[in-house]
């Protein structure tokens, strides 16, 4: 027997038992494994034969005595003997309800019937709603996607322009410019750059928005490359604010399940956060290791201005800056750590973040290993 199915006997065929029957008969988890009576014309018997239900026409009730599986006993006869011979039965104690009871009884277990298949249907309009939901915010954000792009790229062209122009104008081609004037170009010129970067960035979220996951091939790389790319890719930065980026020995496996042009993409994220909140003379250590569930991790670990804790749920969030990092740092754009949510997501990865205001922070990727067979 279903270990869920709750099963019934019900004595009593008459026009009740026959409404009763018809409420259990619709209810989910309810068997009715026996329907006696006297009168083998009783509307109720008829139904039951109808249903393939087992039925007994003598009104002998050892049968259903004996089977322990039997749960309950609804008595909708309305006869004395019937219920005195049940109350002589061996039932055990609190199987049988008699009387007006046992219409009760099986109005509820139809209410409850109708409730759950009223949950389920109300459940699955909102799995649907859901979905279309789903699609439209899907759609809008790969439109969102598809204008970064294209906005990114209009707006690339003559900040790039400018920049030539000011280059120009700082290398002396234009002729002597005082220094008054030569402080003004190099604002200038670093606010382009910044501008340029952030481009960038804006660039690349999107262009990780618009990759079909479907099609995704991680293939395999080396973590201890992939982190000393990422550390390259920094050198120059970490030189410009007087932070020295040291990167541990790790002499164990370090192959692992992930694209490398997308995990340095990632990691260039996490060493560029931690290179820019620290101070100067600072240091940033990078490490490879085994991470105790049996993937592979990389950390990256800054003693910089750390995180405040009412702002650690927030800063994955695209745009978002916390106001220690808005005054540490002016020319952040709060989307670094959006592109490392976005690739971890793409690749499975996990990320995990450590912080204490004013002690620095470690941000932790795992990865899958791979498989040595």
């Amino acid at each position: 027997m279903d270990e869920h199915m709750y099963v019934i006997a019900l004595v009593g065929a008459g026009p009740q038992g026959r409404a009763v029957l018809e409420d259990l008969l619709g209810v989910p988890g309810v068997e009715v494994r026996y329907v006696v009576a006297a009168d083998p014309a009783a509307p109720g018997i008829a139904l039951a034969r109808e249903r393939g239900l087992r039925c007994r026409i003598d009104g002998r009730l050892d049968e259903l005595a004996a089977d322990d599986d039997v749960d309950l006993v609804l008595d909708t006869s309305g006869e004395p003997e019937v219920a005195a011979a049940l109350e002589r039965s061996a039932l055990p104690d609190g199987r049988l309800v008699g009387g007006s009871a046992a219409g009760v009884v099986a109005g509820l277990l139809a209410a409850q019937s109708r409730t759950i298949a009223a949950l389920e249907e109300a459940r699955e309009a909102d799995a649907r709603r859901l979905a279309d939901l789903t699609e439209v915010v899907d759609g809008a954000n790969a439109e969102k996607a598809r204008y970064l792009r294209q906005a990114s790229h209009q707006i690339k062209s003559p900040l790039s322009a400018v920049q030539s122009y000011v280059n120009v104008i700082l290398e002396g081609y234009t002729g002597e410019v005082p220094d008054a004037t030569r402080k003004v170009v190099e604002k200038i010129h670093a606010r382009i750059d910044a501008a340029l970067a952030a481009l960038a960035k804006r660039r690349l979220l999107a262009d990780l928005r618009c990759v079909d996951r479907e099609a995704l091939e991680p293939g395999t790389c080396r973590l201890g490359e992939a982190l000393a790319q990422a550390v390259e890719r920094n050198a120059a930065l970490a030189g410009a604010h007087d932070v020295e980026v040291a990167v541990l020995a790790h002499d164990g496996p370090d192959e692992a399940q992930c694209d490398l042009t997308q995990l340095v993409a990632l990691l260039s994220e996490l060493v560029e956060n931690a290179v820019v909140y620290s101070h100067a003379g600072g240091l940033v250590e990078v490490a490879v290791a085994a991470a105790d569930d049996g993937r592979l991790q990389v950390s990256v670990r800054d003693r910089g201005i750390g995180i405040p804790e009412r702002c650690l749920t927030r800063v994955f969030a695209e745009d978002y800056r916390a106001d220690p990092a808005v005054k540490h740092y002016a020319d952040g754009v709060g989307l670094g750590l959006a592109i490392v949510r976005e690739i971890a997501g793409l690749y499975g990865l996990d990320v995990s973040l450590q912080s204490e205001e004013g002690r620095g922070s470690v941000f932790t990727v795992r990865v899958p290993r791979v498989s040595s067979g």
